[in-house]
């Protein structure tokens, strides 16, 4: 009796796993699938488009009386791009600004999260759309500013958060490991993201004395000490370098 009972176990396990291996595989498949060079070349420029397209900073910024300008360049050592590092005043008044109506949008794209660092003020809706070709998962890991997860979700549909929070926020997919990004979020929005060179500008800003910071995913944060004066502009650089 208990040598059938052990072979008909074995015989159910061995008819599940005929049956089930081919649908694993499929999905395993599905997931790696090379590329054809046309096709390859097509989501390239599909990425790049959307790099140059989506917004990096989403902030609605008020009206003031003759406001003042921030500007300099931000230059990241043994980075391969000056680009994506953030330059904001730490406090402005009482740091209580209504959040915009706009979205920011984080897309998948090409395996990538597009744009890879999104600056944004405190209380701004974040778009996650999937434009990939495959399934991705959103979420965030425990040390984050925003803890969430969107879980599993196939192309075209589009996912959203509130980010009512301020700090750093890395974006992890369960599916793909190589992808990573950051939600920053930021108390006031007076506040930029670097481009390729390093340049960046801070516009409308009231006239004070203030603390001008850095935020980078891998370097050293710096501050100093400005004064804005209406109707003129502010230059600070930075030379961002390595965590200790």
């Amino acid at each position: 009796m208990k040598k059938t009972v052990i072979g008909l176990l074995a015989l159910f396990f061995i008819v599940f796993m005929f049956h089930a291996s081919p649908l694993v595989h499929a999905e395993v498949e599905e997931e790696k699938e090379a590329l054809s060079p046309e096709e390859a070349a097509e989501a390239q420029k599909k990425l790049e488009e959307a790099q140059k397209k989506l917004k990096r900073a989403v902030k609605k910024v008020p009206e003031v009386e003759n406001p003042g300008t921030i500007t300099g360049v931000v230059t990241c050592k043994r980075s391969r791009t000056n680009a994506d590092a953030i330059v904001y005043i730490e406090k402005v008044g009482d740091n209580v600004f209504d959040p915009p109506d706009e979205h920011a949008v984080v897309d998948q794209l090409n395996l990538t999260y597009v744009p890879h660092v999104v600056a944004i003020q405190k209380g701004t809706v974040v778009d996650f759309p999937n434009s990939d070709a495959v399934r991705h998962n959103i979420f965030s890991p425990p040390t984050a500013a925003f803890q969430f997860n969107l879980g599993t979700y196939p192309p075209g549909v589009i996912k959203e958060v509130c980010f009512d929070v301020t700090g750093e926020t890395p974006l992890l997919c369960n599916v793909h490991a190589e992808m990573s990004g950051f939600v920053v979020s930021l108390d006031n929005p007076y506040f930029a993201v670097t481009d390729d060179e390093g340049n960046y500008t801070i516009e409308g800003v009231p006239p004070g004395k203030y603390t001008l910071k850095t935020w980078h995913e891998r370097l050293m944060s710096l501050s100093e000490e400005i004064v804005v004066e209406g109707g003129k502009t502010t230059t600070v650089n930075f030379d961002l370098k390595r965590r200790r």
